[in-house]
């Protein structure tokens, strides 16, 4: 697993990220530096510009600490940490949206192997793609079995389709289901390994 990146790494971009959105805090600095002291309705502008350039890089330092240490937390579970699995017993949202992401109140029962069961929480901000995995009901976790610390290792979970785009389990037999795939084929709608891959689940189903 590669090493996670350096606080300055991570303080860089954000830094640059932080001050493009914040640009008049810079623009303003300038200003005040350049125009003379004695133009009129001028006065404003160097202090302005000081306090939203600070701001902006009180931010992207606060928000690259917390990266920095997210990334060597989760480096240290995936080195040293066990693999166990969270129960979903409940997620709620808490209406607050992040990068326009929702954050959500998780709670898990952790278990598995020698790991004595636990409930626990946790706030998170949640991608939309990751919110299928709540409803599935199981995610997997990496815990350290020292200082009992945890997170939800999202790489490691099995994609799932959304709710409202599964599709329902075909109860049909498998001789019409055989039939109409022969009639596709025929009819060039599908492609003879998508024919042959499609056979083949519904063999093994038999």
């Amino acid at each position: 697993m590669p090493q996670p990146r350096s606080f300055v790494r991570n303080l860089v971009p954000t830094l640059l990220f932080m001050l493009l959105c914040g640009i008049v805090g810079p623009i303003f600095l300038v200003m005040g530096l350049v125009v003379p002291e004695d133009e009129p309705g001028s006065g404003w502008l160097l202090p302005t510009g000081i306090g939203i350039t600070v701001l902006d890089v009180v931010i992207a330092l606060a928000i690259a600490n917390r990266r920095t240490h997210s990334q060597q937390r989760m480096y240290q579970l995936r080195t040293r940490g066990r693999r166990a699995r969270g129960r979903v017993l409940s997620f709620e949202q808490t209406g607050v949206r992040i990068n326009d992401q929702p954050m959500l109140v998780i709670r898990l029962m952790i278990e598995g192997g020698d790991i004595t069961p636990f409930e626990a929480q946790v706030r998170s901000v949640v991608p939309d793609i990751h919110i299928p995995l709540l409803h599935a009901g199981e995610l997997p976790i990496l815990i350290d079995p020292e200082t009992d610390e945890w997170e939800i290792d999202w790489d490691a979970a099995k994609p799932v389709a959304p709710v409202g785009l599964r599709k329902p389990a075909d109860d049909r037999p498998a001789a019409e289901r055989l039939a109409e795939l022969d009639d596709l084929l025929r009819r060039d709608l599908v492609s003879r390994d998508e024919y042959d891959a499609a056979r083949a689940r519904i063999l093994d189903e038999l």
